[in-house]
């Protein structure tokens, strides 16, 4: 598959691609740029160049993953990225999901018990998704920020240590939880286990939807656990022989 480059025309990565135009939103691009190239526009609004490229190739191509290009980034860009993924996430797709599954579940004559294991799943997954992307912002992404601060000013590292004692990066990916499961029950519950009377096009809209949040959940995983969590552990390991 063609990976875009600072030279392609962001509008032609749209047409090649338009499951990218979230991803660009959260990078910091509305549409309305005209023919210019990715170059252009990141230099005019002050984006990091080689962090968008990088990022919508990752989205754009599965097989695609420079952990090594990748590392060189800063935590601060890959968690001011990751913060607005999931301000996506709740101000967006998941009130868009709400939406989708009620009319989808309205639409059968009679409610069933299978339309209520559905919902029941559904507010689940939904539920336990929350709590683990605010126990990100919370705990984990502060934490990071700050290591990060004390790596680069040492006059900083002995108020880390005594706000953050004990803390590392493998405790928090024991809170870590791996949301993959979740999905695929959820979507496996739609697919095999629900009446035929429902309304075909209502429950193909909502299926849809799930399938492009796991799509775009999958690679911000990813992101967080080949480049956040072993860049944390790399910063660990210096402020550890700075002891």
């Amino acid at each position: 598959m063609e990976l875009f480059n600072e030279n392609s025309k962001l509008a032609a990565v749209i047409h090649k691609d338009h499951s990218l135009l979230p991803v660009i939103n959260r990078l910091g691009i509305k549409l309305g740029f005209g023919d210019k190239t990715i170059r252009n526009i990141c230099e005019e609004r002050g984006i990091d160049l080689n962090f968008f490229v990088e990022t919508i190739n990752v989205f754009h191509y599965e097989a695609y993953f420079p952990e090594k290009r990748l590392l060189d980034f800063s935590v601060s860009i890959v968690i001011d990225y990751l913060v607005k993924t999931h301000q996506y996430y709740v101000n967006y797709l998941m009130p868009e999901n709400d939406r989708l599954v009620e009319l989808f579940l309205l639409s059968s004559p009679n409610e069933s018990t299978e339309n209520e294991l559905v919902r029941k799943f559904y507010t689940k997954f939904k539920d336990e998704f929350v709590i683990h992307i605010n126990f990100e912002e919370r705990e984990m992404f502060p934490y990071i920020l700050k290591l990060s601060e004390a790596i680069a000013n040492p006059d900083l590292r002995t108020s880390f240590k005594q706000n953050y004692p004990g803390y590392s990066i493998e405790g928090f990916e024991k809170e870590h939880s791996n949301m993959d499961d979740k999905m695929d029950d959820l979507k496996n519950i739609i697919i095999k286990y629900l009446p035929p009377n429902y309304d075909q096009n209502r429950g193909n809209a909502f299926l849809s939807n799930i399938f492009l949040f796991e799509r775009d959940m999958k690679n911000h995983s990813r992101i967080e656990d080949n480049i956040l969590i072993p860049k944390v552990k790399q910063l660990e390991k210096v402020l550890l022989n700075h002891e």
